[in-house]
């Protein structure tokens, strides 16, 4: 009778071990995504460089292809208003042209596009002639969206247990969303 509720507690214990794993992984990517981000400013193929980092930092055992989409957005610095922004999903490639001249295919598709790389502005006395462009240098966010699928069977034996209906395969997961803000490298 013990053995049953040990290996569930073992289980939870374990697949909460991972969820937090993947919180932490999603923000550790989003971070490094927005630091990219910042020092890119408004370089060719910058969204392509965020990607390209958001994928890279993600970490093991997290799936890449488990990410959902990247939001690039420029936002207050406190994140408490978003201006303009673009959201790549994970779906199909983008081939991108770098600042270098080389190419570089990401697994997104553009889905909104109103902050294209060109109107971002890295001038600290403001820009101007950018359209909305704020008088200093861009705040630039980049949320991440994961789906951290369940790794245990816990779902299936706790819905088996609860309702007494045998579960195929366990399902079910969580989705997690972590954005971090940077403030633009100024060009002078």
């Amino acid at each position: 009778m013990v053995i049953p509720i040990f290996v569930i507690l073992l289980m939870a214990l374990l697949e909460m071990a991972l969820a937090l794993n993947a919180s932490l992984a999603v923000n550790r990517a989003s971070q490094h995504g927005a630091h990219v981000a910042a020092t890119a400013g408004n370089l060719v193929g910058s969204d392509c460089l965020v990607l390209e980092s958001v994928d890279r930092n993600l970490g093991a055992p997290n799936k890449v292809g488990n990410v959902s989409e990247v939001v690039i957005e420029r936002t207050s610095l406190v994140g408490n208003y978003v201006d303009l922004r673009q959201r790549w999903q994970r779906n199909g490639t983008t081939d991108c042209l770098l600042a270098d001249g080389s190419s570089v295919e990401v697994p997104y598709t553009l889905i909104e596009a109103t902050y294209p790389e060109s109107d971002r502005c890295t001038v600290l006395n403001g820009c101007p002639s950018l359209p909305s462009s704020p008088s200093t240098v861009d705040n630039i966010g980049v949320t991440v969206r994961y789906r951290h699928d369940w790794v245990t069977p816990l779902n299936g034996a706790l819905t088996a247990l609860i309702s007494g209906e045998e579960v195929e395969g366990s399902g079910g997961g969580w989705d997690f969303e972590q954005r971090n803000i940077f403030r633009m490298e100024p060009t002078l």
